[in-house]
């Protein structure tokens, strides 16, 4: 049963038609990935189901209720967002960045952060691997780093839903696969997961869902071993490539035009 889903949605940037259409079902605990080169409508399509823009047509539902019925701070009870990077001003540290996504909670800057505050952070931050960043000033951190803390905010915010615009994006490969091996382990633990990824590879790694996006409408949906196939992939980015299936069972692509130089 899904409890986070999209029906029907259509919007548009003035004459330009962004989402065509669109429907997405999320269960809960599952992993969710939105496939689509850039301009398909992901990062649209995203913000709506985060609340931060409003479709022409259609709703988005949440529990059985509308989202646009919550309040900000009820929907980040429920919803915490990742996104690519972000512009921080001032010089704080990693843990205070953290700590912000505790603002749904408190009156921030009302008074210190409680103990328990501080202690949820430090937990984030430690499945994450980054506990050792915590006092470094957040504006020195690689954009590997920043990314990891973003997500660390996330999970100390409480919500049980990630929405994640390209999680992937600035991490170098070991992050890369700690990532991933987090999003398995905490949609196991009932975390539900909604990102955008330009990798299939990434995709068919964390099985779950997939929603292929191509013009604005839904291309292809469903079981990700399914869905995610040579020809879905060579479509949706204009691409030559070969899906493999490795000895492991796991899924690869290779571009054509390496035949070439074999």
């Amino acid at each position: 049963m899904s409890f986070y889903e999209a029906r029907n949605l259509y919007f548009s940037y003035q004459q330009k038609k962004v989402l065509d259409g669109v429907d997405i079902a999320i269960p809960e605990g599952s992993i969710v990935s939105l496939l689509g080169a850039n301009g398909a409508g992901k990062s649209t399509l995203m913000k709506i189901l985060l609340g931060l823009l409003s479709p022409d047509r259609g709703e988005v539902i949440l529990e059985g209720k509308n989202l646009s019925e919550y309040s900000i701070k009820k929907r980040a009870e429920h919803i915490a967002y990742v996104p690519q990077s972000t512009k921080i001003v001032f010089a704080f540290s990693a843990l205070q960045i953290v700590l912000m996504g505790r603002i749904a909670f408190e009156a921030w800057f009302a008074k210190a952060s409680s103990e328990h505050d501080k202690q949820l952070c430090y937990a984030a931050m430690e499945r994450l691997g980054i506990v050792h960043l915590a006092e470094r000033n957040y504006q020195t951190l690689s954009g590997g780093e920043k990314q990891l803390v973003l997500i660390a905010r996330a999970l100390a915010q409480g919500a049980k839903i990630l929405v994640m615009d390209e999680p992937i994006s600035g991490l170098d490969y070991g992050n890369q696969l700690r990532l991933l091996e987090a999003i398995l382990t905490l949609s196991k633990e009932g975390y539900t997961f909604l990102k955008s990824t330009h990798f299939p590879e990434h995709a068919l790694m964390l099985e779950g869902q997939t929603y292929a996006i191509k013009d604005g409408k839904i291309l292809a949906s469903g079981d990700t071993k399914s869905v995610v196939t040579q020809e879905l992939i060579n479509t949706l980015y204009q691409t030559d490539i070969t899906l493999f299936t490795t000895h492991f069972g796991y899924k690869t692509c290779v571009p054509n035009f390496l035949n070439q130089h074999i």
